[in-house]
């Protein structure tokens, strides 16, 4: 499976997850080459289409008051297109694909304030009730843990990646069972920003490699205080878990990609599940179901790897580690991404306009019979 990226890419990009792109001399030092050659290997990897490059600042939401939630919607015969402008009739919509195989219709991803989920679920409901979808399934979610690209699986003399089932199945058996923060339910919602704070954190998820001068320059305040709000506010009260590092793994071979649900016995055989999958290449994000030991994960692959990988689950599920799973392909001709809806943040506090959102919901609906 031959693929444009190196070695030495995989050791840049899992540098960039773990360091971040705002000390690169850091990571040419890691790395074992010049900030030249680093610069220079980025801008490539940026610019060719085949690998297709993108950092952005991974927000911990958790601390800004918000909660996750990823929806699963099969779409009324002939109206998919509708489903999918449907869903961004609420304005705090992170992400909507059209999705098919055991979801034919679309799979969206949204940021809700924490005190308005009951209204928020009662607008997917809506989607029901108009016709428009059926069998919406909502999954609040934790904050998404980043997926890293590690040359783990990854042939450097034959430069291409060797997928080892049979050793993630006993690799699942022996995991620790201890969790990055992102992957525990968290006990509250708590708004840790102010205005500028989230207004930093909207230029940052929308690209990691701005500079501090230019979100300065774009919000129209000092460097300095910029630069007081990125230190004392979003580091040290943890508003930023990471970086999220995308890349193509298999350059321009065809792949599928895909969001997965997971069920699990117990909370252990979740834990070590989890802890197996965030190292391995084809990941590209992570969550816990809030409420249930049950893992959300998104997953890239060749055409031939994805059946492998469903072959695994289910000799995971023989061997009741699992209990069960399903998934969405996502359709990437139809695909749409924004940043978490700060601009509804102001002093301190989040406004979440229901009755603008179900009528907006209404007059879509109503405009495609």
């Amino acid at each position: 499976m031959r693929k444009p990226l190196t070695v030495m890419d995989i050791q840049i990009l899992r540098a960039l997850w773990e360091v971040g792109p705002r000390n690169l001399s850091k990571i040419a030092r890691e790395v074992g080459i010049s900030r030249r050659t680093l610069d220079s290997r980025v801008r490539r990897m940026r610019s060719n289409p085949q690998i297709f490059l993108r950092i952005q600042a991974s927000i911990y939401h958790t601390k800004i008051g918000v909660r996750k939630a990823i929806v699963f919607l099969t779409a009324k015969a002939g109206r998919e297109q509708v489903l999918f402008d449907c869903l961004k009739a609420n304005s705090f919509w992170l992400y909507v694909c059209r999705s098919y195989g055991m979801v034919e219709g679309c799979t969206a991803a949204y940021a809700i304030p924490v005190n308005h989920c009951a209204e928020f679920e009662e607008f997917i409901q809506e989607l029901e009730r108009l016709e428009v979808a059926e069998d919406a399934k909502i999954r609040w979610s934790t904050c998404f843990q980043g997926g890293r690209i590690t040359s783990e699986w990854f042939d450097g003399q034959r430069n291409e990646w060797t997928f080892r089932w049979k050793d993630w199945i006993k690799e699942v058996q022996s995991q620790s069972t201890e969790l990055p923060y992102t992957l525990v339910e968290p006990k509250s919602f708590p708004i840790c920003a102010d205005d500028l704070d989230v207004q930093i954190l909207m230029k940052m998820e929308a690209d990691g490699t701005r500079s501090l001068k230019q979100i300065a320059e774009k919000l129209g305040v000092s460097r300095q205080l910029a630069q007081f709000h990125y230190k004392k506010h979003l580091l040290e009260r943890q508003l930023i878990e990471g970086y999220e590092v995308f890349a193509k793994r298999y350059g321009d071979n065809p792949t599928i990609m895909a969001y997965f649900v997971v069920a699990f016995p117990s909370q252990e055989t979740f834990a070590r599940f989890a802890r197996s999958l965030i190292e391995k290449p084809f990941v590209l994000t992570l969550g816990k179901v809030l409420g249930e030991n049950a893992l959300m994960f998104e997953v890239t692959f060749t055409i031939d790897e994805f059946r492998n990988f469903v072959d695994a689950l289910s000799e995971l599920a023989r061997m009741r580690l699992a209990t069960s799973y399903w998934y969405a392909l996502q359709d990437l001709r139809m695909g749409s991404r924004q940043t978490f809806s700060g601009e509804f943040f102001k002093d301190g506090s989040w406004s979440y306009d229901h009755r603008s959102h179900m009528e907006t919901l209404r007059q879509k609906a109503r405009m495609s019979t």
